[in-house]
């Protein structure tokens, strides 16, 4: 899954892949469109609660990427949203078919 979202007043992009709780999740900050921090975790062998929804995973390492990239947010308050539109991606084609 490729997805954008906003938490606290900014954008972010997450790729997702793997199976629900044991995903490799990277988190990107976007401002104006261009890519800026990274932060990734992959919850197979990285210590996590492997139950928990891939936006409470977002939330942790949006968390985290604003206090180690020292990130002024917009918005302290606003919560977590996922961008409405277009998904970039959800599941990648498995088969030429799937091209066509």
């Amino acid at each position: 899954m490729i997805r954008e979202f906003r938490y606290k007043g900014e954008t972010f992009r997450v790729n997702a892949h793997g199976i629900p709780g044991h995903e490799e999740v990277f988190i990107i900050h976007l401002v104006d469109g261009e890519e800026m921090g990274e932060i990734s975790i992959d919850r197979m062998t990285e210590e996590n609660d492997t139950s928990a929804p891939i936006d409470a995973i977002c939330v942790m390492l949006c968390d985290q990427l604003i206090i180690e990239q020292d990130i002024k947010v917009t918005d302290a308050s606003a919560a977590f949203q996922w961008v409405e539109g277009e998904r970039i991606r959800n599941v990648l084609p498995s088969t030429s078919r799937a091209h066509a």
